[in-house]
């Protein structure tokens, strides 16, 4: 596995657990939030991570250039349906459409945010070691 592979993965596995985290503080009890806390990171970094490498996200050359920033919400979109569903099956909780799109937002500030740290820190380091 390649350095900035191994470094956009971790980033998204944090910014992912970071959003989740502070959406679970706003509705759940500390007792339930680390009960609940993987019934929604897993399916939504799972998902992330499927559509991210659909779209070149983990390509080095990709990920280390503003001008393909655009990817980020187009996974996030692709991401946050299927996502939101399989954390429904999982709870036997139905689907709530509004959980989905703020889910979905949340995932896009907060990866564009994570993502963009990466472009400034290693953007130009990486594009030639792809």
């Amino acid at each position: 596995m390649s350095l900035p592979l191994f470094i956009l993965l971790i980033d998204d596995g944090v910014m992912v657990f970071i959003v989740t985290f502070l959406g679970l503080q706003f509705h759940q009890m500390d007792t339930l939030l680390l009960e609940r806390l993987p019934f929604t990171f897993i399916p939504f970094y799972a998902a992330w991570v499927l559509f991210a490498f659909a779209l070149q996200l983990y390509d080095p050359r990709r990920a280390g250039a503003w001008v393909e920033l655009w990817r980020v919400p187009a996974a996030v979109a692709l991401a946050a349906l299927p996502a939101a569903g399989l954390r429904s099956v999982w709870l036997g909780t139905p689907l709530v459409p509004v959980f989905v799109l703020v889910m979905a937002a949340a995932l896009t500030v907060g990866l564009l945010a994570s993502r963009s740290i990466y472009i400034l820190a290693y953007g130009r380091h990486w594009p030639k070691h792809g």
